[in-house]
């Protein structure tokens, strides 16, 4: 269904029961929607929560952006939307970039986000970014397309869009190849139901993520963020997964009260597709436990 939310319609996909623990799903991307993750895991979670699955303002399914958009928007939209389906708390559950969203909502309003999950999020885009292209490095050797990614990875300075744009431009030059970075190695042959969506709502992403690197939001580390969660915090990672730094572990684990840590052997950065029987078990208890 769309939903009028603070100037705009949004595609939202409830499932499960009124009255189980609600659940809200956060994508990635940015701009990559929330079909993939419903696909694999929206009949499973919503057996026993009540599973929302939002696409932000401007993605896939919801209305054109037509505008600027923040990362406060999308959490005074995430706000807006639980008093419309009146919620009045829900826990939250953040996919890689998702993630970053999930840790800015759960600091920023710990009286409406019970709990929070992060699978392979991106806390600090630099520490991310290093992340990556350490990853990608093999595959670029392999392919003799290195050239120049050295002084990505000796960059220290703040996030900007500029090293945004040079990221993007190393994943580029893996082409066909570029999900083997993503993807552990039993699970090559996974699918990404959204890559059959009509071009038209595939291509909003682009707008959505130009807009949304550009903004000083986007640059911020939200390392700090760590220390101010209350909740139960739960930290999922696939051990093959190129985003989340070891760094950005270590200060979860370090500064989360009530964190709990969970890594998948031999998994990357799509859990909840790899294994999605595993993960619906794992988010499924700690939601409603």
């Amino acid at each position: 269904m769309l939903l009028e939310i603070r100037g705009t319609r949004l595609y939202v996909d409830r499932r499960g029961t009124t009255g189980s623990p609600p659940l809200l799903f956060l994508h990635g991307g940015p701009g990559s929607g929330s079909y993939d993750f419903l696909s694999f895991q929206g009949d499973r979670l919503s057996a026993k929560l009540d599973l929302v699955g939002v696409d932000q303002r401007g993605v896939q399914h919801s209305d054109p952006l037509d505008g600027p958009v923040t990362e406060n928007d999308l959490i005074a939209d995430f706000e807006a939307l639980r008093s419309a389906l009146g919620i009045e708390q829900w826990s939250i559950l953040g996919h890689s970039y998702g993630g970053r969203l999930a840790l800015r909502y759960a600091a920023t309003h710990p009286e409406t986000v019970s709990k929070v999950i992060f699978e392979n999020p991106p806390w600090d885009m630099v520490l991310a970014t290093r992340t990556l292209v350490l990853g990608a490095l093999p595959l670029l050797r392999e392919l003799g397309l290195d050239d120049g990614v050295e002084d990505l990875l000796a960059y220290d300075g703040p996030a900007t869009a500029e090293m945004w744009d040079e990221r993007i431009g190393v994943l580029q030059r893996l082409g066909d190849r570029r999900m083997e970075l993503y993807l552990g190695p039993n699970a090559r042959d996974l699918v990404l139901p959204a890559d059959d969506l009509p071009d038209e709502i595939q291509s909003r992403a682009g707008r959505f993520a130009t807009e949304i690197t550009r903004t000083p939001g986007f640059s911020e580390s939200l390392l700090p963020y760590l220390e101010r969660l209350t909740q139960p915090a739960l930290l999922i990672k696939g051990e093959l997964d190129p985003v989340t730094s070891p760094e950005e572990i270590a200060l979860f684990q370090a500064k989360v009260p009530n964190g709990t840590y969970r890594n998948f052997q031999g998994i990357g950065h799509f859990v909840h597709g790899e294994v999605p029987a595993e993960y619906a078990e794992l988010v499924t208890s700690f939601v409603a436990g």
